[in-house]
């Protein structure tokens, strides 16, 4: 199980460029300019976030689900969860990433223990999740395209089709849905480059600066 687990862990690190933080476009003008402009707006009022999100990646042969929680507060204090399964009360993460704002940790259910990521590997692998992360793709982005409006009971949401900048086999584009008033994201889907879906995330929570206490990112 913790191998299948880690195995789904690792592709989503390498997946996850564009599909990080918030998605910030204005679905009246979706022009590369404006959609930064607004982006940029939008994270000068975010001073920390909390997101419990659902992930299911097609490993091939499987699907893999699971669940993240995600606690950031500016500049650079954040803390990532990964579970098999819902996060509820007894269930422990089995990989969990930490960062004090200097130093970068990531706990290893095989030691049990948590151990420092090295320099060079916290500036060759930035963490998911995260909206700086988000930031870079969003304005590296080679498209960003309004196809629709999604109405459903929960209300109605802008649909996207984003093309990554550096596009790969299994990450060739996503779909996107914002929600239209807090234009938050609601669900994404990855796609390869013969259209068959990758990876699915939905998001069931998302709380913009609500109060964190800093001992969440000590070890």
């Amino acid at each position: 199980m913790k191998t299948t687990f880690s195995r789904a862990i690792l592709w989503l690190l390498s997946l996850f460029v564009l599909s990080s933080g918030f998605y910030l476009f204005s679905a009246v003008d979706l022009n590369a300019e404006k959609i930064m402009e607004r982006a940029l707006r939008k994270e000068k009022k975010i001073t920390g976030y909390y997101t419990l999100l659902e992930t299911a990646i097609n490993l091939g042969s499987s699907m893999q689900n699971y669940y993240v929680e995600v606690w950031f507060l500016s500049p650079h204090f954040f803390r990532v969860e990964y579970f098999p399964c819902f996060p509820e009360k007894g269930v422990k993460p089995e990989q969990i990433f930490v960062s004090n704002g200097e130093k970068t940790w990531i706990f290893s259910p095989d030691i049990g223990d948590f151990y420092l990521l090295s320099p060079l590997s916290q500036d060759l692998n930035p963490p998911p999740f995260l909206l700086a992360t988000f930031l870079k793709g969003l304005s590296q982005a080679q498209d960003v395209e309004l196809i629709g409006i999604d109405k459903r009971e929960t209300g109605s949401y802008y649909l996207l089709r984003v093309i990554p900048s550096s596009p790969g086999r299994r990450n060739a584009w996503e779909k996107v849905w914002l929600e239209k008033k807090s234009l938050l994201p609601v669900q994404i889907e990855i796609y390869d480059s013969y259209d068959q879906l990758q990876q699915t995330i939905i998001f069931h929570k998302t709380v913009v600066n609500p109060k964190i206490d800093k001992e969440m990112f000590k070890i």
